[in-house]
């Protein structure tokens, strides 16, 4: 008998060396694993595990009941569109629900963005590798809710006069709702008031940065002060703080966060503030608290709101209200709970055409402004700012103007874009305030009094014309 035990064959191994292998290939795909998260970090750059949400384009217009009726379940958030398609985004745990819905429809839809985070990711990974620190006020970057009141205060004390300061209320977490007064103290008599809300929509970037510069314009801008005679502005650059310092945390997802940041029960967090105010509240807005368009649990719920229409009360009658919104590059005006006209709609289209052709002139034609009303344009919705405005405290000329661009961007309107688009607005806005006020180019030399055809109603303007 052969007492030496025969070699192992090149061809087989023993079980200790085997799991030597493996042990060696799992550190190796753990250092791996480690590597790439590493450089994500250091790129800014966010690693996900799931695919997550996709953009989709459905062949029907943004106010089809079956896309409004999946958005008020909570199912799809509807970002833009117009009469023949829409863009919505579908979280991956309710493509399969919305595929049905919409077959059963006949609706056919394509998939536009396959990785809608990863979208975000590549156009806001060097936005978050700038915000390491606060910094000083421009229009050719973003800037979040800090530096935005930093640079409200810092104007407050070099404007001689001209600004005021006010705090409408302060939000869940503590942050104040800023709304700012502008006007010549030097100057006195009956001046026309003018009221310019901005980012109460939290991923509308854009929102604010116009409102801001407008605000600069009014404070230091030579050319603007001859208006300040004649008006009194009140700006509230960021009606949403909560929301829109939520959408500078980082994170990829909440880049696209668009409600404050109410704590409701249960998992979903935040309520629509433009579904909020009280007239018609509830149509066209959603009870589901884990909808984009969450109207709350009652009309004037969040303190924002509640708020805001207090001192909108206080100040007395409001001759323009504008509300800052994106994405679409449309002017609207009320009604949006229903698709009748409103009393003064001639006089209300003259107005926002003030604004639509200086904006296309100032841009060479490059950018065109759609008018038109709420509801017609972009389906019934209430609980909104500027039918309240015109509702409730009659304010004759009341406008939502939704900016920049028309879909390619979305939200995402890139920082390239910010600096065109904040003059043309601002251009615009003056204008709109020169007429009702009766100066400078865009006067309306006819009428000494531009409100021709409105009688304030009060205290509730109830006139529907249809």
């Amino acid at each position: 008998m052969n007492s030496v035990q025969d070699p192992p064959s090149s061809s087989s191994s023993s079980p200790s060396s085997s799991s030597s292998i493996i042990i060696i290939i799992i550190i190796m795909l753990a250092t791996l694993c480690v590597l790439v998260v590493v450089a994500a970090a250091a790129t800014g750059v966010e690693v996900r595990e799931t695919a997550g949400p996709q953009l989709w384009r459905v062949a029907a217009s943004s106010h089809h009941r079956e896309l409004r009726s999946l958005e008020n379940e909570g199912h799809l958030d509807i970002w833009g569109g117009s009469g023949s398609h829409a863009q919505v985004m579908v979280e991956e745990e309710a493509m399969e629900r919305v595929e049905r819905a919409l077959k059963e429809a006949g609706l056919e839809h394509n998939v536009e963005v396959e990785d809608v985070l990863g979208m975000v990711e590549e156009k806001t990974a060097h936005l978050r590798r700038k915000r390491s620190v606060s910094r000083q006020m421009d229009w050719t970057s973003y800037h979040d809710f800090n530096d935005i009141e930093a640079f409200i205060a810092t104007l407050n004390q070099t404007s001689a006069g001209f600004l005021r300061q006010e705090i409408a209320a302060y939000t869940e977490e503590g942050r104040p709702v800023i709304a700012v007064r502008v006007t010549d103290p030097t100057a006195t008599g009956n001046k026309k008031r003018i009221w310019i809300e901005g980012g109460i929509h939290a991923r509308e970037w854009i929102s604010p940065a116009v409102t801001t510069f407008i605000m600069y314009q009014l404070a230091t801008n030579p050319n603007w002060q001859p208006l300040l005679k004649l008006t009194e502005w009140y700006l509230v650059p960021v009606a949403n703080p909560d929301g829109y310092q939520f959408s500078f945390s980082g994170d990829t997802r909440s880049r696209l966060w668009r409600k404050n940041r109410r704590s409701n029960d249960g998992r979903c967090k935040g309520v629509d503030l433009n579904r909020n105010w009280d007239l018609k509240w509830g149509v066209g807005a959603s009870g589901n608290p884990c909808s984009e368009t969450y109207k709350g649990p009652s009309a004037f719920s969040e303190r924002e709101t509640l708020g805001l229409q207090s001192l909108m009360r206080q100040i007395g009658d409001i001759d323009l209200f504008i509300t800052f919104h994106s994405f679409g590059q449309t002017v609207l005006y009320p009604w949006g709970w229903t698709v009748k006209p409103p009393a003064n709609v001639r006089m209300l289209k003259r107005v926002a055409k003030k604004f639509g052709d200086t904006v296309k002139q100032m841009s060479k034609g490059e950018t065109n402004y759609q008018i038109g009303g709420s509801g017609p344009l972009y389906g019934l919705a209430s609980g909104a700012t500027d039918d309240w405005a015109y509702g409730e405290l009659a304010v004759p000329f009341s406008y939502t103007i939704e900016l920049p661009d028309q879909g390619d961007h979305g939200f995402l309107l890139p920082e390239s874009r910010i600096s065109d688009t904040v003059r043309e607005a601002a251009a615009g806005v003056y204008c709109m305030a020169s007429y009702i006020s009766n100066y400078g180019e865009c006067a309306a030399r006819r009428a000494r009094n531009p409100d021709l055809g409105f009688q304030r109603q009060s205290p509730r303007f109830r006139d529907f014309r249809g």
